[in-house]
């Protein structure tokens, strides 16, 4: 289980830098979305056949677990979807030439208050983005790698278990974020949402993203690890034992709290 970081918590940097930042931190993997990490690369379509190359010169002994493409797969207009779609066709050729296995994004944003008729129909979106992104990444051998969100389209375990169960692909995988999947006013059914997680979609985890949080004024409000609320006893027990192989990647990692959460993280994973 190597531990990592999102690359772009430490700010915009060279491609040089960035493997230089991240490795002095003492972290032995990364998630990298270039369009936030890179400076130069302010969107995908700034990305060249050159930095691929010096992206895969500069990791050659930094794993790239992720390769972070945060797309909107189920915005309700349809150019600006497929257009989105096209983007993480790309980042799925990107990530096969530079040997990672996993590019990575969440699903569009969606109230909580939204009805079930609407949420059919958006999810339907979902699902025609997915199966054609399935398709491209079947010709690459490069993973989907999709994360539930309480707050999104995709937002609880059994919806995406149905998304398995329909696009029906070796390719699409899970991106577990403990944190993603809580709401304020669920986090008191933490133990059950993540049991409920492992049971229907654990086996198609591939990456953990970790972070913690309290809830103050029926809000999320960020901690160091090990500070907050969630309960990485359960989490990690279930991760040690069905994943030992998966790697964590510290999301919203800040210069001063680093260190204490590579320690506690390092700590977790024995």
């Amino acid at each position: 289980m190597k531990i990592g970081v999102r690359a772009h918590d430490f700010g915009r940097n060279s491609i040089e830098n960035i493997v230089k930042i991240i490795t002095e931190a003492g972290f032995t993997c990364t998630q990298l979305a270039p369009t936030k990490a890179i400076e130069g690369i302010a969107n995908f379509a700034d990305i060249t056949e050159n930095h691929i190359e010096k992206i895969q010169t500069a990791f050659a002994d930094l794993e790239i677990t992720v390769l972070g493409c945060y797309i909107e797969p189920s915005v309700t207009d349809k150019e600006t979807r497929l257009k989105n779609v096209e983007i993480f066709k790309n980042n799925l050729t990107y990530a096969k030439k530079l040997g990672v296995k996993i590019v990575g994004t969440e699903t569009t944003h969606l109230d909580t208050n939204t009805p079930q008729a609407e949420r059919e129909k958006i999810y339907a979106l979902l699902k025609d983005s997915v199966l054609r992104l399935a398709e491209h990444a079947e010709k690459e051998n490069v993973f989907i790698g999709i994360e539930p969100v309480a707050e999104h389209t995709l937002n609880t375990p059994e919806l995406t278990k149905r998304l398995l169960d329909e696009v029906n692909s070796n390719q699409l995988k899970i991106i577990f974020d403990p944190v993603n999947l809580v709401l304020p006013e669920t986090i008191s059914r933490q133990n059950e949402i993540f049991q409920q997680t492992f049971d229907l979609i654990g086996e198609e985890i591939v990456a953990v993203h970790i972070k913690d949080i309290v809830i103050e004024n029926n809000q999320k409000v960020w901690r160091e690890i090990g500070q907050g609320v969630i309960d990485y006893t359960q989490i990690m027990g279930w991760l040690l034992k069905n994943k030992p192989h998966v790697n964590m990647l510290r999301e919203g990692v800040t210069r001063d709290s680093y260190e204490n959460d590579l320690r506690v993280m390092l700590k977790m994973s024995l």
